[in-house]
């Protein structure tokens, strides 16, 4: 029997990296679309292009008790996913929740004991899990084949292009909104833990005077090495992870989903990326694919989610997964300071200082 699925939030997200995986899924007879939540008909209505037979509802609460979903897509703005999350449960539906998780440990901690008193699955949507080139990288540092590991880089920047639909991302953290490090921030810091285990902030700071953030610098500490990761929506940035290992160093490119290459001295060798994920529903999946596009990677993902109902898998990235970044971030947050701005004159810089958010 295909899946009763809705959608909630019908935004960018939904039209942009949701639609095709779910449509090509419905058109497999894996899951049924049957309900679109969202405030903005318009936003729905775009959606239901690609799902004749979805209703649209307003009011998830409305939705759950009409659709009667095994499966609820919470696509919404970080500051509803906890309330949301929360209401799927109390329905009976299963939840794949887009990433962040939620804006505090806490609420991780409501949605965990939520899905464990349902008895239902929560899978945080971390859609580069899914990239083969991270999936190898990681394989690689964890069977040793960079050797004993020493540090790391991650640097990530590009200016904004995002066509939103909705200015809640941009408010205030207090009001909701989530800047640079809840952004790009969540998938950076779930893959390094992924590769490096779980780790530490050692310092933390970011531009935000009033508002959110647009570049951050981070320097972290894992139980085996210490590293740096620097995220911008402002500036351009080299785009790639470095780890150097003491026989080896590898160099992945982090705005691609099949550039790694392993560096020993004299060279540096790129790897064949071929890591594979199911995209059926068998025990032991019959269809794999190597994803090199975002709507593969969403596939994957969706059909990972899928298979944690019907076979009991544990999804990539699981509610406690989905807290383990947000405590990071939450400790990241605990030891912040203004970003040096060593252009402006010493007085602006002190300023801007007083100006962010740390000393208010």
């Amino acid at each position: 029997m295909s899946i009763r699925t809705i959608v909630v939030g019908c935004g960018a997200v939904a039209q942009r990296l949701y639609r095709k995986p779910l449509a090509r899924l419905a058109k497999q007879r894996v899951l049924e679309v049957v309900g679109l939540v969202d405030p903005a008909a318009d936003h729905a209505r775009e959606m239901a292009t690609s799902f004749a037979g979805a209703r649209h509802f307003t009011s998830l609460e409305e939705a759950c008790k009409q659709a009667r979903p095994q499966l609820t897509l919470i696509l919404t703005p970080p500051a509803l996913h906890c309330a949301q999350t929360l209401t799927a449960f109390e329905h009976g539906s299963h939840v794949l929740c887009e990433k962040p998780m939620a804006n505090s440990t806490a609420e991780c901690q409501r949605m965990n004991e939520a899905a464990a008193s349902a008895q239902r699955v929560l899978a945080i949507g971390m859609i580069r899990r899914f990239f083969p080139a991270f999936a190898k990288l990681r394989t690689l540092v964890q069977g040793g084949a960079l050797g004993r590991l020493q540090s790391f880089e991650y640097r990530e920047g590009h200016k904004f292009e995002w066509a939103v639909t909705t200015p809640a991302a941009f408010k205030p953290r207090s009001q909701g909104g989530a800047g640079v490090l809840f952004d790009i921030g969540t998938h950076a810091l779930d893959f390094l833990q992924s590769v490096f285990g779980s780790m530490t902030a050692a310092t933390y700071a970011d531009d935000a005077a009033g508002g959110i953030e647009a570049t951050v610098a981070m320097g972290l500490r894992a139980q085996d090495c210490q590293g740096e990761m620097h995220l911008s929506w402002d500036v351009p940035q080299v785009n790639e992870l470095r780890v150097v290992g003491s026989s080896a160093e590898a160099v992945l490119r982090v705005d691609r989903f099949d550039q790694l290459a392993i560096g020993r001295p004299g060279a540096f060798v790129p790897q064949v990326i071929d890591e594979s994920f199911p995209v059926d529903l068998h025990q032991d999946a019959a269809r794999r694919i190597v994803p090199l596009s975002y709507p593969d990677a969403v596939l994957c993902q969706l059909v990972q989610v899928l298979r944690a109902i019907e076979l009991g898998e544990k999804p990539a990235v699981d509610g406690q997964g989905g807290a383990a970044c947000i405590a990071l971030l939450e400790q990241a947050l605990s030891v912040a300071a203004p970003l040096p701005e060593p252009w402006l004159a010493s007085r602006e810089q002190a300023a801007a200082a007083r100006l962010h958010w740390s000393n208010r």
